[in-house]
């Protein structure tokens, strides 16, 4: 498979099926399997795409505040992704789109205005066995929650494809899997095997429920069969930010409950170009 969105991923088609802590249950069978991926439990199927948005307008609009464009320089071209604030002051983005670059930064809407203008960010988390990355920012945008996924629920995945404007893209979560690839280095990671479209720019996007919660972080596609896409799960987003210096955890009442100090944390290195 390549790197869609912008990257590798699942090298070798190695997806196995695996429970999943953080859902109540399968809501049934794809409805009219129409396309399938390799796992090492045999083919899994998917359903097509939903035909429409399953988050109200109002909803839909709230969210997008937390979701700004994302762009690296440095490498050659430029490389263009999506991140979401999950922390006044913190974006989470792919690590890919940013590896090796100079320069990062997003477009953001200054209070709220409808103009938005380039700023700089700065890496303050970067893990290349999940492929997410930590920005700090001076954006002033409030962060976007965060809840447990349903399999066989309806979302949407929110993102700039090649930069351009932002795209809603609808989304069923089809299986859970333990998956295994980027770069080819064995780890292990909790993905959700999604039934959308999804195209170059939208990695590193928020993978959002109903209500507008994130619930995923769109990262990769296929290089075969169309309209199917990948997000890490909510266990993998929290993981990353815990090992990047911000509390993140689920409470006795199942919340998410994510609170940092943006000032305390160090910049870290981005990785290589090789990666992208």
């Amino acid at each position: 498979m390549r790197l869609a969105l912008c990257a590798v991923v699942l090298a070798g088609a190695s997806a196995a099926c695996a429970p999943d802590p953080d859902d109540a249950g399968r809501a049934g069978a794809p409805p009219e399997p129409v396309s399938f991926i390799e796992g090492t439990d045999g083919p899994l199927w998917l359903g097509a795409p939903p035909a429409a948005l399953p988050i109200a307008d109002d909803v839909l609009a709230e969210a997008t505040r937390g979701v700004m464009p994302l762009r690296a320089i440095g490498c050659g071209a430029v490389s263009n992704g999506t991140a979401f604030v999950v922390a006044p002051g913190l974006l989470v983005g792919a690590a890919h789109v940013i590896a090796g670059a100079s320069k990062v930064e997003v477009d953001a809407s200054p209070g709220g205005t409808v103009t938005a203008a380039a700023q700089p960010v700065e890496v303050v988390g970067y893990s290349e066995e999940r492929d997410l990355a930590l920005l700090r920012t001076d954006a002033a945008v409030s962060p976007l929650s965060i809840d447990r996924a349903r399999l066989g629920g309806m979302a949407a995945v929110l993102g700039y494809p090649e930069g351009s404007a932002l795209e809603a893209s609808p989304a069923r979560i089809e299986h859970y899997v333990s998956a295994s690839g980027l770069w080819g280095d064995g780890m292990r990671r909790r993905v959700y095997v999604l039934a959308v479209n999804v195209r170059a720019g939208q990695s590193g996007a928020p993978l959002v429920d109903p209500h507008g919660s994130v619930v995923g972080v769109a990262f990769a596609t296929t290089s075969g069969p169309s309209d199917i896409g990948f997000a890490l799960s909510r266990e993998e987003l929290l993981g990353f930010l815990a090992s990047s210096g911000v509390d993140a955890r689920i409470d006795y009442l199942g919340r998410t409950v994510v609170r940092a100090q943006p000032a305390k944390l160090r910049r870290v290195p981005n990785g290589a170009c090789a990666l992208r």
